[in-house]
């Protein structure tokens, strides 16, 4: 079954690669608020700066897509390539090397910051502070979000009872033993990541549009229930996708239907994505900025557009301004002990896959995996 391992594994850095290369570079950027990281300004579609904007934009967008093509075609190359440690080694870096994508986006928000500079754009406006509305405004059904999560724990409790027989379902499992233990375990991973994430997001602080405190509460309320229901639905299809791998790995675990039910959970997930993203950007452009507020420029604040180090912002989470959901501020203390424990698992990961395969381990982690 090592060709159903491959298979997956290039499902999800091919359909990965898509969505990034979707949501960081659309079509008409100039119709964002936000373009590759930057705000925009009504100076970057004025005569000479509007054509310097359109073709940093289609230089970026068509780096991007050339990236997207060597990634995908890659893939798919070493998908039938025969199974070695050593193509099973490049596909699981071809993950890593979905974040070259990101390199144009920062290139255009480098060049873009340069731009502003040369139009006179400058630190200007004010930090304005909706109070009225600092702590009233929340859009995640708490709830709601904790019952599938709840669900997913009990699964795997299930299964750690199925595995260490204490409860017996089938004289002989289809799968060998343990394997449902370790399945359950990557989808509680996952519960366990989505119920903070999603409660940083609800928190974080009403972005100020205008200088009415309704309009404020009514965009923040709308945002937030969008990144609620978007971790909502994320958290049941988790819920659901444990219990339908379990009893296939129970009674029947063929080929077939494991891969069946790995690209219905995949197609899920990204149907989820990409709706969540077009009801953000509906959101955006339902509640335009008002021309008359000036928000002061806190676009140096954000590395190569994706990372965010302002030591004078007091929250430790903020909204990203390179994909969906949110980020920590890295001068924040929190944020820094995050920020290295992130680098550090990311180090050992690639160093951890890099020794597995010149040591010959990969394809022995590969067989015991509920795939192989």
């Amino acid at each position: 079954m090592d060709w159903l391992v491959k298979l997956i594994l290039a499902i999800c850095i091919i359909t990965s690669a898509l969505v990034m290369l979707v949501l960081a570079f659309p079509k008409n950027p100039e119709k964002r608020k936000m373009i590759f990281g930057v705000r925009d300004n009504p100076k970057f579609h004025e005569g000479d700066a509007a054509k310097k904007v359109k073709a940093l934009a289609d230089s970026c967008r068509k780096s991007a897509l050339i990236i997207t093509a060597i990634i995908c075609i890659a893939t798919v190359i070493l998908v039938l390539v025969p199974t070695t440690g050593v193509t099973m080694l490049a596909l699981m870096l071809l993950v890593f090397a979905l974040f070259l994508i990101a390199i144009p986006f920062g290139k255009g928000n480098t060049e873009l910051k340069s731009l502003k500079k040369e139009l006179g754009i400058t630190k200007s406006g004010t930090v304005y502070a909706d109070l009225k509305n600092t702590s009233v405004v929340h859009g995640l059904k708490m709830p709601w979000l904790i019952l599938p999560n709840a669900i997913v724990f009990l699964e795997t409790g299930f299964a750690v009872l199925i595995d260490f027989g204490v409860i017996k379902i089938v004289d002989t499992l289809a799968i060998e033993k343990y394997a449902l233990t370790s399945v359950s375990a990557s989808f509680l991973f996952v519960a366990v990541i989505l119920v903070p994430v999603a409660y940083m997001m609800d928190n974080v602080r009403n972005t100020v549009i205008s200088k009415d405190s309704n309009v404020n509460a009514n965009y923040n309320r709308a945002k937030k229930k969008c990144w609620g229901d978007f971790f909502i639905a994320m958290s049941w299809v988790n819920a659901l996708a444990i219990a339908v791998l379990m009893t296939l790995y129970m009674f029947i675990y063929n080929d077939i239907a494991i891969l069946a039910g790995v690209l219905a959970y995949i197609a899920v997930l990204m149907a989820i994505v990409v709706i969540a993203a077009k009801l953000q950007a509906s959101i955006e452009k339902r509640y335009e900025r008002d021309t008359d507020l000036e928000l002061l420029d806190d676009d140096d604040c954000w590395i190569l557009g994706m990372f965010y180090y302002n030591p004078n912002d007091t929250r430790l989470n903020v909204e990203k301004r390179f994909g969906y959901g949110g980020t920590v501020n890295i001068a924040h203390p929190a944020g820094k002990v995050i920020m290295i424990i992130l680098a550090v698992l990311l180090v050992f990961s690639i160093g951890f896959i890099i020794w597995a395969a010149a040591t010959g381990n990969f394809d022995q982690l590969t067989i015991n995996t509920p795939f192989g």
